[in-house]
């Protein structure tokens, strides 16, 4: 597996993601035609200056998701996906869970990153990617039979096993995070002091601290957000806390693409082992991290990196 350092450069073709994703953004800001039109004419623009000036495409769809949500003067917009997401996500994971339980040792922590992988494919921002919220017990078998093309999972197991400590888990999107539960319990079991962060403030349908409230999160874990308004977690717009929490954990685990964009700054940086775990739904992407579209990915990067 490559250990050379992850970056998600501007390529041509993250234009026709980007814009893919407005088309679900723009109608959920407003149903007026005409206001509709103005935003994605504003939208163009930035994205034109963006290429134009070779902005990476996390940085990018950031500042135009944060011009976008302010020129509609709306906070969350997808808060019905959410809501929805969580409600499917709540509905399914008894089923997963009863699998899990009666597993042990290495093959109980498998089962749990399936599912954590399962949660992920609840994404909305990724071209040609939309999730059937029918079929998710079905994509967590399948992800289980599948296994992991980038599997770090064995090296996981024995850092869970083999010591105690904090262990900072970057969450990703409303409804996934449920999924992260069987994996948190096998944290919890082992001893560790889990840190469950969120966004700061909604972005896309990434969960908020407003998402995990009344869930099994709050027990297992103490929950804190990053203080940035973006995808993932830039360095220049998360907070001072969230860097200090990173710093002084001895494990970090990482869900989601845009965690695999935004967090190895903030990992080559502060130097913190951390596992990338995630469904490879974006060819960009994944190339970055030797994957493939659609791969299953445990990967890890040690903090000496």
């Amino acid at each position: 597996m490559s250990q050379e350092p992850i970056r998600v450069p501007l390529i041509p073709t993250c234009s026709a993601c980007i814009i893919d994703s407005l088309t679900t953004l723009v109608p959920l800001l407003t149903d007026d035609a005409h206001e509709q039109f103005r935003l994605f004419q504003l939208a163009f623009k930035k994205l034109a200056e963006g290429f134009e000036k070779q902005i990476e495409p996390a940085p990018l769809s950031i500042e135009l998701y944060q011009m976008l949500y302010t020129e509609a003067n709306v906070t969350d917009p997808y808060e019905d996906i959410k809501r929805r997401s969580i409600q499917a996500a709540e509905q399914v994971l008894p089923a997963v869970e009863k699998h899990i339980e009666n597993l042990e040792g290495y093959e109980r922590l498998r089962a749990g990153i399936a599912a954590a992988i399962t949660g992920n494919v609840i994404d909305f921002n990724t071209a040609g990617h939309r999730p059937d919220f029918d079929k998710l017990e079905d994509q967590y078998q399948t992800i289980l039979a599948e296994g992991f093309v980038l599997d770090d999972s064995e090296e996981l197991w024995w850092a869970i096993k083999s010591q105690k400590g904090t262990v900072v888990f970057l969450g990703d999107n409303a409804g996934e995070n449920l999924f992260d539960i069987p994996l948190l319990r096998i944290l919890k079991d082992h001893g560790w002091y889990i840190i469950y962060v969120v966004k700061g403030k909604a972005m896309i349908n990434d969960a908020t601290e407003e998402d995990l409230k009344g869930t099994e999160i709050e027990k297992l874990a103490e929950i804190k957000n990053s203080g940035a308004w973006a995808h993932g977690v830039p360095m220049q717009l998360v907070s001072r806390e969230f860097l200090e929490t990173i710093a002084q954990a001895d494990l970090v685990i990482s869900k989601g693409q845009a965690n695999i964009e935004t967090f190895p700054e903030i990992q080559r940086e502060l130097k913190v082992e951390t596992y990338y775990i995630s469904r490879a739904k974006c060819v960009h992407i994944s190339q970055s991290i030797g994957a493939s579209k659609g791969d299953n990915i445990v990967l890890r990067r040690p903090a000496t990196e």
